[in-house]
């Protein structure tokens, strides 16, 4: 998509590949630092202005590898998070902008619990390290390679201590491949920080401010970052959504908002 088209203040559709589609209601479900000062106007936006989101605070990024291994691990459960020793220095390391020499780190192996998330005989680890977003410079290009051996290094401490010599697949993520390949502002990938001034209704609205039609989910909206989060989220704009195009609710007990309060549902 290439932006939202407004007749006013109201939005009508969207433009994409030179066409425009028309529509009663448009929702944005890309990051929100990347994808707003793009797709809306600044001059339409009075309270998430340009200037305000280049001076929003951002989360932390997060340093990734996705490994093919041969052979199992059959003493490392689904999750296992280890920490930094000094926990406090890691966490001013990765705020001040210094990536952490000593990192904390999350490990899931998902074939604890489900064989068939890797071939027989193999397994597939995700394991994610928390480092500063771009706004600090980083040339992740130079960084990478020393970071993943430091990644691997690590792993000594959940008692696999041979990794390396067993990967048959690996993608590796960084800050930088964030923001270029997935369209993350700034490589911050739980997107604006929540901190008390950033936090559920200080966050960008989910039935978007100053705009008619506009609607958020995501991260970057309210109430914040994290599934369970954004899936409450995701039902507070559809609710919306439906009440302002005036769609029946969904009744309680039904579908995804089983054992939830009413939700409200969107025709397809």
């Amino acid at each position: 998509m290439e932006r939202i088209a407004f007749a006013g203040r109201r939005a009508i559709g969207v433009e994409t590949g030179g066409q425009h589609h028309a529509a009663d209601a448009v929702v944005v479900n890309a990051d929100f630092a990347h994808a707003v000062p793009r797709l809306i106007p600044d001059a339409l936006r009075r309270r998430w202005t340009d200037r305000r989101i280049g001076r929003a605070r951002y989360s932390c990024s997060t340093f990734m590898l996705y490994l093919g291994i041969e052979g199992t691990l059959p003493g490392l459960p689904h999750h296992s998070i280890l920490l930094a020793e000094d926990y406090r220095r890691n966490i001013r390391q990765i705020e001040s902008g210094e990536i952490p020499d000593v990192p904390s780190l999350y490990v899931q192996n998902a074939g604890a619990t489900d064989a068939s998330m890797a071939p027989p005989g193999h397994a597939s680890l995700y394991l994610l390290i928390p480092v500063p977003n771009l706004r600090h410079g980083t040339d992740w290009a130079a960084e990478a390679p020393g970071y993943r051996r430091l990644a691997l290094d690590r792993l000594r401490g959940l008692g696999i201590p041979d990794l390396e010599s067993r990967i048959r697949h690996e993608r590796m993520v960084t800050p930088r491949d964030w923001q270029e390949e997935f369209a993350v502002g700034h490589g911050a990938t739980f997107n604006l920080a929540h901190d008390l001034g950033q936090m559920l209704c200080f966050r960008p609205g989910n039935r978007f401010a100053d705009l008619e039609g506009v609607y958020l989910v995501g991260g970057g909206t309210h109430p914040g970052s994290g599934l369970p989060v954004i899936y409450e989220g995701a039902r507070i704009t559809s609710g919306l959504l439906a009440r302002d195009l005036g769609l029946a609710p969904v009744p309680a007990g039904s579908g995804f908002a089983q054992g939830m309060a009413p939700a409200y549902g969107v025709a397809g």
